[in-house]
């Protein structure tokens, strides 16, 4: 039966190699790796092999029944975004698989900058097209790993288009533990124009970040003369939503964005798409969003369903406002993500009717719930409830979706 051993490597230089992770390399019969520089490897074994993550997994699940001592070379530590994790679930369990942990990057680099990383957010944006905004936005501290298609210079342009040009601090290390390793601190603005490796890390201290856990109140926002969700139904709607931090989210008819900050904040490691046909609302939306830090959303001023073309398929959609076509919303909707759970409100019994029927047409389970709030209103040396429009609230999604 097959013996597997990850062991991490570390940051990259063979002064950090731990005794065991050598001991496992020298007593190994094969040794795979994907580094790419594996000469210190070979002095101590000389089955060393450079293959793919992919190629890996595949030898493995072809030869787990053999009797070899495997050791997999693992670049960083094997508990942070390491293939350790991808060999765990793809090992049919019955040999013996054992992961050897290493001085990884951000041990290494918060050492250096004499940081602790006990309360900071962990992020992996090597290789993936991902936005490092929603994470900064609800963390005062965010370490992250880059490389491939977000390199920390993209990264810091991100910021920068966030609104956060001169409100952070950027630590990067870059080339960590090697020759030509460079730390470098500035701002985004600063950093924006400089150029990095696929080798660098980054931390982003954010002074000012948002506790998402808070419930915004009507004070929260600019309203003018734009509709808002009052914040009774503004929170039992967002809630109906169930919204995960992952999830995109999309909010059709967003009005000032009262119910679009809602919901950045309950998707904190994503982003909310928002659409809006007034153009005056849609600064609105800017505007509120950046006053109450929850600047992970896109705005689009625009017509549903016409200009939703070009979101990304929903896993959660709240629908504040249809013009009158709510079926050519729901069918795109549905079209884009047929497990999309969607919210709307209503106000007039039309409106609910055309919800209701939307639903209803298309076999999809629903609720409908009828909010009535009354707020305390004083007059003279007393004080009186005065009732709000009664609102409902309806939630749709197909079976086993919710």
């Amino acid at each position: 039966m097959m013996k597997i051993t990850v062991a991490g490597a570390g940051c990259g230089s063979k002064m950090l190699y731990t005794e065991e992770f050598k001991d496992a390399i020298r007593k190994a019969d094969l040794v795979l790796t994907s580094l790419k520089d594996i000469s210190e490897l070979i002095l101590l074994n000389e089955n060393v092999k450079t293959v793919s993550v992919t190629d890996t997994i595949e030898y493995i699940r072809e030869n787990e029944d053999r009797n070899v001592n495997l050791c997999v070379c693992a670049s960083g530590d094997t508990g942070f975004y390491s293939i350790a994790r991808i060999i765990k679930k793809s090992v049919k369990g019955t040999g013996e698989l054992t992961f050897l942990p290493a001085v990884g990057s951000l041990s290494y680099f918060c050492a250096k900058i004499g940081m602790g990383y006990e309360n900071m957010k962990l992020v992996s944006l090597h290789g993936r097209d991902k936005s490092i905004v929603p994470y900064v936005c609800y963390n005062e501290y965010v370490f992250a790993l880059t490389g491939g298609k977000v390199k920390v210079q993209d990264l810091a342009v991100q910021l920068v288009r966030a609104g956060f040009g001169d409100e952070l601090t950027l630590y990067i290390g870059e080339n960590l533990s090697l020759d030509g390793e460079r730390i470098v601190t500035g701002t985004p603005g600063e950093i924006a124009s400089m150029e990095f490796s696929d080798l660098a890390v980054v931390v982003i201290h954010n002074p000012n970040y948002v506790n998402r856990h808070r419930t915004l109140r009507d004070s929260d926002f600019l309203r003018a003369k734009v509709p808002m969700t009052k914040e009774a139904v503004r929170t039992l709607a967002v809630s109906e939503l169930d919204i995960v931090p992952e999830d995109v989210v999309w909010d059709i008819g967003a009005g000032t964005g009262s119910v679009t900050c809602a919901l950045c904040y309950k998707a904190c490691e994503s982003t909310v798409y928002a659409l809006e046909k007034n153009p005056y609302a849609c600064e609105l939306i800017e505007k509120n969003a950046a006053h109450t830090g929850a600047r992970n959303v896109k705005v689009a001023c625009g017509t549903a369903p016409d200009d939703l073309a070009g979101f990304p398929s929903p896993d959660k959609v709240f629908i504040g406002g249809s013009s009158g076509r709510m079926d050519e919303i729901l069918d795109l909707i549905l079209k884009a993500n047929p497990k999309a759970v969607i919210c709307a409100t209503a106000v007039t019994l039309e409106s609910l009717d055309a919800i209701l029927k939307g639903f209803k047409e298309r076999g999809m389970d629903y609720t409908v719930k009828c909010v009535n709030v009354s707020a305390a209103e004083k007059l003279g040396s007393y004080h009186l409830m005065r009732a709000e429009n009664p609102v409902y609230i309806l939630k749709g999604s197909f079976t086993g979706n919710e």
